[in-house]
């Protein structure tokens, strides 16, 4: 799936050098868009969302903390 672009972007056609103007919400061609590195520029992928709201998910938040073993004394 082709990634969105979360802002609008002017670059030069990487083949014709022509100016182009992407708007956010385009999908550009991949040799497009391998010339925007900009993390900013892009949505966040879906799948980092979904994660979020997987209930299978496993993560470490989801698990209370293990409980420490404290050493315990005993007087004589």
């Amino acid at each position: 799936m082709p990634r969105r672009l979360a802002t609008a972007i002017h670059i030069d056609h990487p083949t014709t050098g022509e100016r182009l103007l992407l708007q956010p919400g385009d999908e550009p061609a991949p040799d497009v868009a391998e010339l925007i590195t900009h993390p900013d520029a892009w949505v966040p992928d879906n799948d980092a969302e979904q994660d979020d709201d997987d209930p299978d998910d496993d993560s470490p938040e989801d698990e209370p903390a293990p409980r420490r073993r404290t050493k315990t004394t005993t007087s004589e």
